[in-house]
């Protein structure tokens, strides 16, 4: 395996828990105003070909992806997953992933819906925004126009909208539903789990959903999935409820909601779920 891939080097830090395939990272400066230092993580499956175009995962807090010494929150243990769906003659896939903000707060403010209020959680660090204005327009922007051609100059990961997907849990949940609407001429698929959308005001988010989701065609996909243990069970109904708006707009069997009793909100319960999702983004 190579050290050096252009100005991505590969992880070798130990102890790690990294079982098959590799990660390759790159530190690089992002255009928001806290935190901008951050860490790129690009993950190769095991059965990686430079001479292949591989379909694309961008993906939310990619200190979580893979490695349990990484992480914030917990492991997706996503090349276990990615193992697993090669065994069963599923296509292998390139993550890549960008490190999230360390404070609450600042993750929030940069994976929210673009220019919208969050409300008070009782149970959390995010803040009325009062003092400052949401900022994750410019993290999203970053993303496609900077962030996507740069790896594409090291890394052979297609271009295809129906092969590229974004996926993310809790705020990451809005991070995918916000891309996919932004950007639905560069993402086909949308992986949502455990979506923070009681956060926002209903009227807003209803305001920016009939904005934006007339540019995404029927033939994108949305995947969102909740459990119903303790802290997850505020997660249920607004997640329903927004399954059933893209219903309701004509998507069909393109929208998928998973529903699992007893799963709390935690990756230990995502990464279940995860070749469920995959297989879906990949049909």
């Amino acid at each position: 395996m190579e050290k050096k891939i252009g100005p991505f080097s590969l992880y070798e830090k130990k102890p790690n828990d990294i079982c098959y395939g590799s990660i390759y990272t790159c530190e690089v400066n992002l255009p928001v105003p806290f935190f901008s230092r951050r860490t790129i993580r690009v993950y190769l499956p095991e059965d990686f070909d430079p001479n292949k175009i591989y379909p694309l995962m961008v993906m939310s807090d990619g200190q979580n992806m893979v490695d349990k010494y990484t992480t914030t929150f917990g492991a997706w243990e996503l090349d276990k997953r990615q193992h697993e769906l090669l065994a069963q003659g599923h296509k292998s896939f390139i993550i890549v992933g960008i490190d999230c903000a360390p404070e609450l707060a600042e993750r929030a403010f940069e994976y929210s819906f673009p220019h919208m209020r969050i409300k008070n959680w009782e149970k959390g660090n995010y803040r009325e925004n009062a003092e400052k204005d949401i900022y994750s327009h410019l993290l999203y922007e970053y993303i496609v126009k900077q962030l996507l051609p740069f790896v594409r100059q090291y890394f052979p990961i297609t271009s295809e909208r129906k092969d590229t997907c974004v996926c993310g849990a809790s705020m990451g949940g809005v991070f995918a539903l916000s891309l996919i609407c932004l950007f639905p001429d560069v993402f086909g698929t949308a992986l949502c789990f455990s979506p923070g959308y009681f956060l926002y005001d209903e009227e807003e988010l209803n305001k920016f959903l009939e904005d934006k989701v007339p540019g995404i065609d029927k033939d994108h996909k949305l995947y969102f999935y909740t459990g119903d243990k303790e802290f997850e069970k505020q997660f249920v109904e607004p997640t329903k409820k927004m399954y059933d708006y893209f219903v309701n707009k004509g998507f069909g069997s393109n929208a998928k909601y998973v529903f699992a009793p007893g799963a709390e909100h935690c990756e230990k319960y995502w990464t279940l779920f995860a070749n469920d999702a995959i297989k879906f983004w990949q049909l």
